[in-house]
C-alpha cells in the first residue's frame, strides 16, 4: 500500500528518526523558571518545601481532542495523529521502566489548565516530572513541512507563592547533538529548530516542558508518512530516545525516608 515508501529505505528510518529526539530534548530544555510579576516574599513562602527528587516521570500530553480536531488535511485529524503517539511512546517508556501519564487516553475534550494542572499536580510532590505535549502543524503553503518543537524561556506559574527560580542547562557534549544531519540527509525531514513561545501548557507547567509539532498535516507527503504505523512508531522512538538521553541527566531519586518534607 505504501509502495511510494520505497525510496526512503528501512536502514534511512531507522538511522534517522531516533536522532528526532535528540534534537527535540537535548537542545531545548533550556528556561528559567521565574515568579509572576507580583511576586512578593513573605516568610510562609520563604519556608516552602520544595518537591523531593523522586523516580523520572513523563507527562505526555496529546494536543486536541473530543470536539476540537485540531489541524485536518486530508481527512486526517490531528486529534488522532497525537494520541497514536502518545499512546506508542508511552508503550516503549514503560518498557524501559520510567513512569508515565497522559492527560488524555480517549478521543476527549481535556482543557488547557487541566492538562496543566495534571503536571502540575505531579510536580509538587517530583521534582524530576517533565512535560511534552504533541502535536502536528499546518501551512497555507502545501510544501512547508518538517519537526519544530517550542519552549517557555519564561515559566508563569498560576499562583503567586512560586519561590524557586532554576535553570535546566543543555548538557555540554557535542555529540549529542549529531543527530539533526542524520534526519534532514537520510529522512528527508526539515529540522524546523527550537523556538521560545509563549504557548499556554508550557508556560505554565512549572517543570521542563516542550510543545512538539511532529510534522505538517497539510505537507502530503508528511501527510501520507503519518498514516504509516512503522513512520509513527520511528517517531515515538525518536522522542523516546531523546527523554531517555535527558533523564540520564537527572538528579538521582531521594532515598524514601529523606523524600517526606518536614
Amino acid at each position: 500500500m505504501f509502495r511510494w515508501l520505497a525510496p526512503f529505505r528501512p536502514r534511512a528510518l531507522r538511522h534517522g528518526v531516533p536522532c528526532v529526539g535528540l534534537i527535540v530534548f537535548l537542545g531545548c530544555f533550556s528556561f528559567l523558571v521565574v515568579p509572576d510579576d507580583n511576586f512578593a516574599p513573605n516568610s510562609q513562602n520563604l519556608h516552602k518545601v520544595l518537591p523531593a527528587y523522586g523516580p523520572p516521570m513523563v507527562v505526555i500530553d496529546p494536543g486536541h481532542g473530543g470536539i476540537d480536531d485540531g489541524t485536518k488535511y486530508y481527512g486526517l485529524a490531528e486529534k488522532d495523529v497525537t494520541l497514536d503517539v502518545a499512546e506508542r511512546l508511552e508503550r516503549i517508556l514503560k518498557s524501559g521502566r520510567v513512569d508515565t501519564v497522559l492527560t488524555r487516553r480517549d478521543d476527549v475534550y481535556v482543557p488547557l489548565p487541566e492538562r496543566v494542572e495534571i503536571a502540575n499536580r505531579l510536580g509538587e510532590t517530583n521534582a524530576n516530572v517533565i512535560f511534552i505535549s504533541l502535536h502536528f502543524n499546518q501551512s497555507p503553503v502545501e510544501s512547508v513541512d518538517g519537526i519544530e518543537t517550542y519552549y517557555a524561556d519564561q515559566k508563569l506559574p498560576q499562583t503567586t507563592d512560586w519561590t524557586w527560580v532554576g535553570f535546566f542547562n543543555r548538557p555540554d557534549d557535542e555529540h549529542l547533538d549529531l543527530g539533526e544531519n542524520s534526519v534532514v540527509s537520510k529522512m528527508l525531514v526539515t529540522n524546523r529548530g527550537i523556538k521560545s513561545r509563549s504557548l499556554f501548557v508550557v508556560r505554565h507547567t512549572r517543570m521542563p516542558a516542550v510543545l512538539v509539532e511532529g510534522g505538517f498535516l497539510s505537507n502530503k507527503m508528511e501527510n501520507q508518512l503519518l498514516r504509516n504505523d512503522g513512520y509513527r512508531d520511528r517517531l515515538a522512538q525518536g522522542l523516546a530516545a531523546g527523554i531517555m538521553a535527558y533523564i540520564q541527566t537527572m538528579p538521582s531519586p531521594a532515598p524514601s525516608h529523606l523524600a517526606t518534607a518536614y
